[in-house]
């Protein structure tokens, strides 16, 4: 057992002398003489509700590498660097396409109403799922450390399955089939490794975006052969909330997977850095900073002025992200009440082929000038009571920002489809 789960697991662990078990389980029936009982357990604390969600600023790691060789990084980076954050049941994510979740369990024989042990079966879990953007396909690995079972013929006879659900209604298929693996408990010391991978045929599912949804839940069970003999049955150890898209060229990719439970983050300031291109883009930067941070320098000017779309850890589960609008014909009005500003503050004409009048929230979010405020229920002074701002800046360094890195930097790498939310953040 590692270092960290094992600091962990003494904080958890079930004591024998009060009995208490630190996880669910089933209770054994009235004619079971013995049964299986976890003393240790780590991995699959809930997460409260009031939590805030997971986001990551960095640049997107590649989606193309082998899926064995990301798995293989995943895991040690989860297990070195977040072993606290995966050891709760939602896990820890790293970005849409990539989550992990560890943890230990301690699971005994013993005889009813009493402290003998006859057998036992203690390991460390890691269950590592990697989704794919360009196919509707998500996988699944399941492996098994330190795996250790004690005991007489029990720990040989007696089987443990795994399984992961999320696969029904025809919309999403798991190989194996069933998604569960059923081995004796000696087996699984031999061959400690449970690949599933989840898939959904292109162009199924709801809307103009043929979306389906799924949750997948981690399960496990030891369920004896000896009626005497009461099973452990541990169900949603971790989740992941699956999204399939056969969403066309607006997500860049024709068909993809996410895990839709992660909301990404856009920062210009480091993509463009990444590409050795932040002067290019610099006017963006500071106006999507000064939005965020300093509103005394935005306009349209009023009292009391807060933009959205930056994560705060202070707000838990309230946050205020932006939402990403496909519709051209509002995203125009939001650059056209965005624009009433700029004429506003600078003059009509003041836009010019050289000079753009750049918006934030941007124009294909729902915050944007118009669909983000009372303009969007007839007011046509509402751009005048706008949380945002318009300033005019280069034209180069608009375009830039927009196309390359909001449209094809972030919105098509991330797989943001209509109504997605997702937080902005400047970090200078």
């Amino acid at each position: 057992m590692t270092t960290v789960l094992k600091r962990l697991a003494v904080l958890l662990t079930t004591t024998l002398a009060t009995g208490v078990a630190a996880v669910p389980a089933t209770a054994a029936p009235a004619s079971a003489e013995f049964g299986w009982i976890v003393t240790e357990s780590v991995g699959g604390t809930p997460v409260p509700p009031d939590a805030p969600p997971q986001t990551n600023s960095a640049v997107l790691r590649s989606a193309d590498r082998a899926v064995a060789s990301r798995e293989d990084e995943l895991k040690g980076v989860c297990r070195s660097e977040h072993a606290s954050a995966a050891a709760t049941q939602e896990g820890w994510m790293a970005d849409r396409f990539s989550r992990c979740h560890i943890g230990h369990r301690k699971v005994e024989l013993r005889c009813t109403g009493c402290t003998t042990v006859l057998a036992s079966v203690e390991f460390d879990y890691t269950l590592i799922g990697i989704a794919q953007n360009g196919t509707r396909q998500v996988d699944f690995t399941l492996t098994f450390d330190n795996w250790t079972a004690l005991g007489g013929v029990e720990r040989e006879t007696t089987p443990m399955r795994v399984d992961l659900s999320g696969c029904s209604g025809g919309l999403v298929t798991c190989t194996p089939t069933s998604g569960e693996r059923e081995q004796l408990l000696g087996t699984w010391r031999l061959d400690p490794r449970f690949d599933v991978t989840m898939t959904s045929p292109d162009g199924t599912g709801i809307g103009a975006e043929y979306l389906v949804d799924s949750l997948v839940e981690l399960n496990m069970a030891i369920i004896p052969v000896d009626p005497r003999i009461a099973p452990w049955l541990e169900d949603d150890m971790t989740r992941a909330q699956v999204r399939f898209d056969s969403a066309g060229q607006l997500a860049g990719r024709h068909n993809g997977t996410v895990f839709s439970d992660f909301i990404p983050t856009f920062d210009l300031l480091a993509l463009a850095r990444a590409d050795g291109n932040e002067q290019a883009v610099r006017e963006s930067i500071q106006h999507i900073d000064d939005a965020l941070h300093h509103v005394e320098r935005t306009f349209p000017s009023m009292l009391i002025k807060v933009p959205p779309g930056e994560f705060k850890p202070s707000l838990g589960a309230d946050q205020r992200p932006l939402h990403r609008l496909v519709d051209s014909v509002l995203q125009d009005r939001n650059r056209t009440y965005a624009g009433k500003v700029c004429e506003d503050v600078w003059g009509p004409g003041a836009a010019s082929p050289n000079l753009n009048c750049d918006e934030y929230p941007f124009a294909s979010t729902k915050e944007g000038a118009y669909t983000g405020s009372s303009a969007a229920d007839g007011d046509t002074n509402g751009w005048r009571t706008w949380h945002g701002s318009s300033r005019l800046i280069g034209e180069l360094d608009n375009q830039e920002s927009g196309r390359r890195y909001l449209n094809l930097g972030f919105y098509q790498t991330q797989r943001i489809l209509n109504n997605d939310p997702f937080f902005v953040s400047i970090d200078r």
